[in-house]
């Protein structure tokens, strides 16, 4: 199974937080654009971010625990900013 076989639903099952129902990426379909390549951009996943009211508890969980991929409308590798 590869990062992108993994439902954000899952990944946001982690958190011992009981506010994840309300993040604006749960249930989205587009699973890859949350685990973009480094040539790709992540406007789509960055656009849902921006609306979100759980924007600043994800990014705080994804330095926390190491996460890759797109949270609170940066891309983190193991817990790092590298695009914002």
């Amino acid at each position: 199974m590869t990062t992108t076989d993994i439902a954000l639903t899952e990944l946001l099952t982690l958190s011992d937080s009981g506010q994840w129902h309300r993040a604006a990426c749960r249930g989205d379909p587009n699973h890859e654009a949350w685990f973009p390549y480094p040539s790709q951009d992540f406007d789509y996943a960055r656009e849902i971010c921006a609306g979100c009211p759980l924007l600043a508890a994800c990014t705080e969980y994804a330095a926390s625990t190491g996460q890759s991929g797109v949270w609170g409308g940066r891309e983190y590798d193991r817990g790092r900013v590298i695009r914002s």
